[in-house]
């Protein structure tokens, strides 16, 4: 006797679990079954709640490497035992034996799995770096630059909008520091206890040494400049690039590449601590970033066209953003009207 084709519209949650188009649309593993589901879910929305808690069922049997928590662990296990022991009253005789030998399969593989996901939490609790706790912070506005002394003796100068986080060192097999923005180090030689720089995506591992970091998190550059010494780069853990003195090291954000070039002058990018801002052949949009941050002004860049114009020169620090932008205006046509600390480039 074939058993009875059950219409799709009439589906329950065991009728979705024994459904092998099914299977594969929560597996996304055959284009047309998902076109099919998606389809139907758009035609039968008071039957999707249903479908998509037996598509978690499924999907909760992929095992995925990656961190998991005990609580996670055993949360998942609860609701998916919950879930296997069906009432065998909602259950039609004829596909019973199909339902039961597709529960017997998954709660097999649900075992080893969860085998699997205790083995991993139990080795990442234990292996897991042990997280450095900052217990002070110092936060730069705009317009301003701080210097600070760490308790190493290291010397920090930090830029404006810029922010240092930093402990005692006590206690702790590396100095570590996190840095959003930019500053100039230089460090207290310790051969025995590294001196590290994190900053959102890129590392640096320095032995007593003189450089310079420029790591604004809404910036697309993370450059670094060595003016003494030796320091290490890594991106996100990755491979260290070893620097020397006189080079810098750029990492673009958005192609994620990175590139050593030589720097001649390399003091002249730390001359901003000594109150001297300096511009390289800079592009006059990327300008406005650092004056808005030195001068504690807005812009709003309407002229497109002169935001790719190039400038050499360099500013003290003690000049007024009106003095700046009149130099400028010598050698880049463009306009502007200031409105109080907002200044409109036409």
């Amino acid at each position: 006797m074939k058993n009875k084709k059950i219409p799709l519209e009439e589906y329950q949650f065991d009728h979705f679990i024994i459904d092998d188009s099914f299977v594969n649309f929560a597996l996304n593993k055959k284009q047309a079954d998902v076109l099919k589901w998606e389809q139907w879910f758009l035609q039968n929305p008071k039957n999707k709640e249903t479908a998509l808690e037996a598509k978690a069922i499924i999907l909760t049997l992929r095992f995925k490497k990656q961190e998991l928590s005990g609580d996670f662990v055993y949360s998942e296990w609860n609701k998916l035992n919950n879930r296997l022991h069906l009432e065998k009253t909602t259950t039609p005789l004829y596909n019973r034996k199909i339902i039961r030998k597709r529960i017997w399969q998954y709660a097999s593989v649900a075992s080893i799995l969860l085998l699997f996901a205790v083995a991993i939490y139990y080795y990442t609790s234990i292996h897991k770096p042990q997280e450095v706790l900052y217990s002070q912070e110092v936060v730069v506005p705009k317009g301003k630059i701080n210097k600070v002394i760490l308790p190493d003796s290291t010397l920090v100068y930090i830029n404006a909008d810029s922010k240092l986080k930093y402990s005692n060192f006590s206690g702790q097999q590396n100095r570590e520091v996190f840095l959003e923005g930019e500053a100039y180090f230089d460090v207290t030689h310790n051969a025995k206890k590294p001196f590290i720089v994190h900053t959102a995506e890129n590392d640096i591992t320095v032995h007593g040494t003189a450089f310079n970091v420029y790591a604004y998190p809404a910036e697309n550059i993370f450059r670094t400049s060595l003016e003494r010494g030796k320091i290490t780069v890594s991106h996100n853990k990755g491979k260290a690039v070893l620097l020397k003195v006189k080079q810098t090291y750029i990492f673009n954000k958005e192609s994620k590449q990175s590139s050593v070039i030589e720097t001649p002058d390399v003091t002249s990018c730390s001359a901003w601590k000594d109150g001297i801002i300096i511009f390289r052949n800079q592009r006059f949009a990327d300008m406005l970033h650092t004056l808005a941050r030195t001068c504690n002004v807005t812009f709003e860049l309407r002229n497109k066209k002169v935001g790719n114009i190039r400038f050499t020169g360099s500013f003290s620090s003690n000049d007024t953003i009106d003095v700046i932008l009149g130099v400028v205006k010598t050698t880049t046509p463009f306009d502007y009207e200031r409105f109080q600390d907002t200044i409109i480039i036409k």
